[in-house]
C-alpha cells in the first residue's frame, strides 16, 4: 500500500529520531491483515469534541482530573 520509498525514509526518520531520544518508543508503522506495511496514521481519525465545549460552556482542567 506504502510506496517502498516511503518505507525507507520512515525508517530513516525512526534511526534519527531514536538515537535523539533512546528511552522514548515510537512507531511510525504497522503491518495489515494483509501482512504489509503501512503508516500508523492511516489508523487515526478525527475525535468530536466533548459536548461541554460544543455547548459553549465553561470546562475547568480541575474537573477533569
Amino acid at each position: 500500500m506504502e510506496s517502498e520509498q516511503l518505507l525507507q525514509e520512515a525508517d530513516r526518520w525512526l534511526a534519527e529520531v531514536e538515537s535523539k531520544f533512546p528511552k522514548r518508543n515510537f512507531t511510525a508503522t504497522v503491518v495489515s491483515l494483509e501482512g504489509v506495511s503501512i503508516f500508523v496514521t492511516r489508523y487515526i481519525k478525527a475525535l468530536q469534541p466533548p459536548e461541554e465545549i460544543l455547548a459553549g460552556g465553561a470546562v475547568s482542567i480541575f474537573g477533569m482530573l
